[in-house]
């Protein structure tokens, strides 16, 4: 990565943070409003921290294609709301049994295991609520959007790969189940936002396609990584609790450390040469993809 292209992809990433944070902030219940412990800890879940990245990866194909940018950041936000939302699932005691996230103890010890599943509900509902209101605005794509993130969220999607990810063992894991827990669990999210961006830009079918194949390897490199840095990293690094892999089987136990980021760069260079008919206008979404293979949190 050049300083220029560093320089810039960093000053997009501070600009959507900004931007995106702004927007939640706006989109998310007033916590004095009731039910007010809910909506402290629906703001608690999505406004404390944050990469922000699937909503960049929506404002740089948009960037990209040549959209109004200033429109899409509604649609991007609420794509940290459904984020947000898998968070609070994903960190209870039922599944993860996750003590921290993003620095900061999670949703669960601090509102409570009955508020914090009521909060993940309440963020997808929300979610859903504002895809609607602007679909009925006519903001392009909405519709398109709206079903393609109920299904990316779904069985098919995020709640299907979390499913598989809590059956699978040692026992009855294979390369191929792997991949579909990650493609699923993770690559979902990354696949709608791509495409969301794509369609609030009125891109057509073929250019859609190719956007997606970027954010399938992309996000398919970002859970591995994940599982990397379960491995070596700290909870002072990461911001989140390390470890949990322990005793489930992901791509380094299965593969080893050295396959497993051997594995990472192909998917990166994989999800890199789908942006080719693009040329220089992928620039954004090409060193975010190098960038994300090389990230320590």
């Amino acid at each position: 990565m050049s300083v220029d292209s560093k320089t810039q992809l960093h000053e997009f990433l501070a600009n959507t943070r900004e931007k995106i944070n702004k927007k939640l902030d706006d989109l998310l219940p007033a916590e004095e409003c009731e039910p007010i412990i809910l909506h402290q800890a629906m703001r608690y879940a999505v406004l404390k921290g944050g990469k922000r990245i699937r909503p960049a990866v929506t404002l740089a194909v948009v960037e990209m294609l040549g959209g109004d940018k200033e429109i899409a950041l509604g649609p991007a936000a609420v794509l940290e709301l459904i984020h947000a939302a898998s968070l609070i699932l994903d960190d209870l005691p039922c599944m993860d049994d996750a003590s921290r996230r993003r620095g900061l103890p999670t949703v669960h010890l601090v509102f409570g295991e009955d508020q914090a599943v009521l909060a993940g509900v309440a963020l997808l509902n929300l979610a859903y609520q504002h895809l609607a209101e602007w679909e009925k605005d006519g903001i392009p794509g909405m519709r398109e959007s709206l079903g393609e993130l109920a299904i990316a969220v779904g069985t098919a999607g995020t709640i299907g790969g979390q499913s598989a990810d809590l059956a699978t063992h040692t026992d009855n894991a294979t390369f191929e189940r792997l991949e579909y827990i990650h493609s699923h669990k993770t690559g979902a999210l990354f696949i709608a936002s791509a495409r969301m961006g794509a369609r609030l830009a009125a891109a057509d079918e073929e250019a859609i396609r190719d956007i997606e194949r970027y954010a399938k390897n992309l996000g398919l490199a970002y859970q591995i990584m994940d599982d990397i840095l379960d491995v070596v990293s700290t909870p002072d690094i990461t911001g989140k609790t390390v470890g949990r892999d322990e005793k489930k089987v992901t791509f380094v136990r299965f593969i080893g450390l050295d396959a497993a980021r051997k594995l990472v760069s192909e998917l990166t260079d994989f999800a890199i040469a789908s942006l080719a008919r693009f040329g220089n206008t992928a620039g954004l979404l090409t060193e975010l993809a190098k960038m994300l293979s090389h990230r320590d949190r």
